[in-house]
C-alpha cells in the first residue's frame, strides 16, 4: 500500500531531524552513515570524547577541553567521606553517592587547559560539595541498590 503525502512528509522531517541515525525502523528514506575517519572511528565519538576530556591523553596535554569542575571535586571527596561513614564501598555504591551528590549539586562546566581547573575547584566552596556527598552517603546507606 503507498504511503500518503502526510506519512512521507514525517519521514521525511524525521530523517532531517535525527541525521544521526543510521537506521530508521519507521521509514524507507535511507539516512546518511556516520563520518568515519581514517583510523576507524566516526568523528562524533572523536568529537565527544575531546569536548568532555574523558581520556588522560586530552586531561594531560595543553589542549583546551570541556570540564565539569563540580564533577571534580565530588570524585576527589568522595573516598573520604565514604570513609567517615559506614557505608558499603562497592563499585555501585561508590557510582549512586556521585550520582546522587551530582544531582544536588549545580553544574559548573569550564573551558580551559588543565593547569586553570585546580583555580577553578578552589573557587568553589568545600562545603557545598561536602553537604551533596553526605546528603548522598545517607541516602545511599538508607537505600542500597544490590
Amino acid at each position: 500500500m503507498a504511503k500518503s503525502k502526510k506519512e512521507l512528509d514525517k519521514d521525511l522531517m524525521f530523517s532531517k531531524i535525527m541525521p544521526a541515525l543510521t537506521s530508521n525502523p519507521f521509514s524507507n528514506i535511507a539516512t546518511p552513515a556516520p563520518v568515519i575517519e581514517e583510523n576507524g572511528t566516526d568523528v562524533l565519538s572523536a568529537l565527544r570524547e575531546k569536548l568532555f576530556a574523558r581520556s588522560s591523553e586530552y586531561i594531560e596535554s595543553e589542549t583546551i577541553a570541556t570540564i565539569n569542575v563540580m564533577e571534580n571535586l565530588v570524585l576527589k571527596k568522595v573516598d573520604s567521606v565514604i570513609g567517615r561513614f559506614n557505608v558499603c564501598t562497592c563499585d555501585r555504591c561508590r557510582c549512586d553517592i556521585c550520582a546522587c551528590a551530582l544531582n544536588d549539586l549545580p553544574p559548573h562546566y569550564i573551558v580551559a587547559k588543565p593547569d586553570i581547573i585546580a583555580k577553578a575547584e578552589s573557587e568553589i566552596p568545600e562545603k557545598t560539595v561536602m553537604d551533596a556527598l553526605i546528603k548522598a552517603v545517607i541516602k545511599v546507606r538508607a537505600h542500597p541498590r544490590h
